[in-house]
């Protein structure tokens, strides 16, 4: 049985931790302190493809798998909210 990330997985989790846009994004700490959910931050995640990560392509999101959704939170950690 293989437990390792496919190319695609690895170069999701390598997109999202280098972004630009995240780079952006790296308030997490005051945010977290102040218990503030950044709403305009939406924009940015949606356009980094991050609001639909599981919803199927029919309906605008990437039509990826649970295993792709939990790497994209994981890499959002440190620059977005601890708290995801």
């Amino acid at each position: 049985m293989e437990f390792s990330f496919t190319e695609e997985q690895q170069h999701l989790r390598r997109s999202v931790r280098n972004s630009p846009r995240a780079r952006s994004l790296r308030n997490a700490m005051e945010w977290d302190e102040a218990s503030h959910f950044p709403v305009e931050i939406m924009p940015k995640l949606a356009e980094m493809g991050l609001l639909g990560v599981i919803f199927p392509e029919q309906y605008g999101g990437a039509g990826l798998g649970y295993i792709e959704y939990a790497l994209a939170l994981k890499s959002c950690r440190g620059w977005m909210v601890r708290w995801v």
